[in-house]
């Protein structure tokens, strides 16, 4: 039995059902267990996927990964796994928010719908549930598979070498991050502003209009400064604090974090999950303030290449990255955990930075944003520089753990399917029966045979 990784494409098509059962005739197209798969179902997620695809096996191959989650969940249900409401509630608002900032608004999204976005979650709350259930197995079955080098060895081995992937320029990087200084000056000119749209909210202004006016979180901005319901411990210690303390309706303070000042509104609390709306104002960083942080790194450079201070060492006691600091500043590919980033995966700033650098350089100080939207300066240090080659155990091991790591798994699913699947009730609609890779169902006996 062939395994086909799951997608769970969740953020994707995790909430397409609906759209799609208001215009198909429900069918069902495969029962696995007291688990059923409507043609509504299948025919909603594969418009979503289209767009990404071409494959005219595409419908087949989706149906193989809806049985296989549903052979998970029903096993998850035999093993008693749960799901509590907290999980749900932040995947659901998660996938409600992604959605929104797709499609422009709160209020598109519900347009859309034709629902309020309670109704939404209400409707896929269930999906949802299921989906978890289904990952929860999976991390059950997968979450003591592990590789040596030796058996990473043994893999590399067994690819026939016309097989081994080709990789382009790949470069190995590492960062010195600062985020300017607001000055007294500059902070004091924020929170006078803030303090402005709190008295003007006291005295009957209204917060969501001055949330889409005034704040400086554009991902909330749009929806009237409404967070969404989420946990108190996803948000920064200082604002979950300042969260906590508020009482259903009532207004915080001026609150401070790495992100900027904040006024915070409590909806609901629900134990410590909370629904809050806020509006964030950011200090404007003036010249003085980012020339000072270039300056900063200028030194700092300076002193690397004098050799009177390492740049791992300089990372440590001056980066603002908490990611890279810890470890000399080396950047990592997180989708393999590997040194080794594509030349490709560059962005423009960073790849015109090194582009002329010789390995073992440092780049001038050049604009830096983080991923939580804050605006800086970094050096850049061109640790190594590969060109185009097929892979090898030097220097793509990390890419080749990897791999060897996924064809682990996928035995060991494969194992765990071919020990369930016969004890599954099993059905597929006889309009597949075209379909390779549905081929192996009809080859286990199983209860429906």
């Amino acid at each position: 039995m062939k395994f086909i990784p799951l997608l769970f494409l969740l953020l994707l098509i995790g909430l397409t059902n609906g759209m799609a059962q208001s215009s198909n005739i429900d069918e069902i197209v495969a029962i696995v267990g007291d688990e059923v798969i409507l043609r509504s179902d299948l025919e909603g997620q594969l418009n979503q996927m289209k767009a990404a695809s071409n494959s005219g096996e595409l419908k087949c191959q989706l149906l193989d990964q809806i049985i296989q989650k549903k052979i998970l969940l029903a096993r998850a249900k035999a093993d008693s796994l749960k799901v509590n409401d907290e999980q749900v509630e932040t995947e659901l608002n998660r996938r409600v928010e992604y959605f929104a900032m797709q499609i422009g608004s709160t209020e598109k999204l519900e347009a859309y719908y034709n629902k309020s976005i309670l109704e939404i979650k209400s409707e896929f709350r269930k999906t949802v549930k299921d989906q978890i259930l289904a990952e929860q197995m999976q991390s059950k079955i997968l979450g003591s598979v592990e590789v040596t080098p030796q058996y990473v060895k043994e893999f590399f081995k067994s690819i026939p070498t016309d097989s081994l992937p080709v990789y382009g320029t790949e470069v190995e990087l590492a960062q010195i991050v600062c985020f300017p200084k607001y000055s007294k000056e500059e902070k004091q000119v924020a929170i006078d502003k803030l303090k402005k749209i709190r008295q003007d909210i006291i005295n009957g202004a209204s917060f969501e209009t001055k949330a889409v006016v005034y704040s400086q979180d554009n991902g909330s901005a749009i929806k009237r400064g409404d967070l969404g319901m989420m946990r108190a411990d996803a948000f920064v210690p200082e604002f979950a604090a300042a969260t906590l303390k508020l009482k259903k309706d009532s207004l915080s303070g001026i609150v401070e974090t790495k992100f900027g000042f904040h006024l915070i509104k409590l909806l609901e609390r629900k134990g410590e999950l909370v629904h809050a709306q806020h509006i964030l104002i950011k200090p404007e960083i003036g010249e003085a303030s980012r020339a000072k942080t270039k300056h900063v790194l200028d030194s700092l450079k300076d002193k690397i290449e004098n050799d009177t201070l390492r740049f791992e060492v300089a990372a440590l006691l001056y980066s603002d990255d908490a990611d890279t600091k810890n470890r000399g500043g080396n950047i990592v590919d997180t989708r393999d955990n590997s040194s080794h980033i594509a030349i490709e995966d560059l962005d423009g700033a960073t790849f015109e930075s090194i582009d002329k650098l010789m390995p073992g350089k440092v780049s001038d100080p050049i604009p830096y944003k983080s991923q939580d939207s804050r605006d800086g300066f970094r050096l850049i240090k061109l640790k190594s520089k590969t060109i185009p080659h097929k892979a090898n155990m030097i220097d793509d091991y990390p890419k080749v753990k990897q791999m060897a790591l996924e064809k682990k798994k996928a035995d060991k699913l494969q194992e765990w399917f071919n020990k369930y699947l016969p004890l599954t009730y099993l059905k597929v609609d006889d309009s597949f029966k075209d379909c390779s890779q549905l081929a192996k169902y009809k080859a286990v006996k199983t209860k429906s045979n």
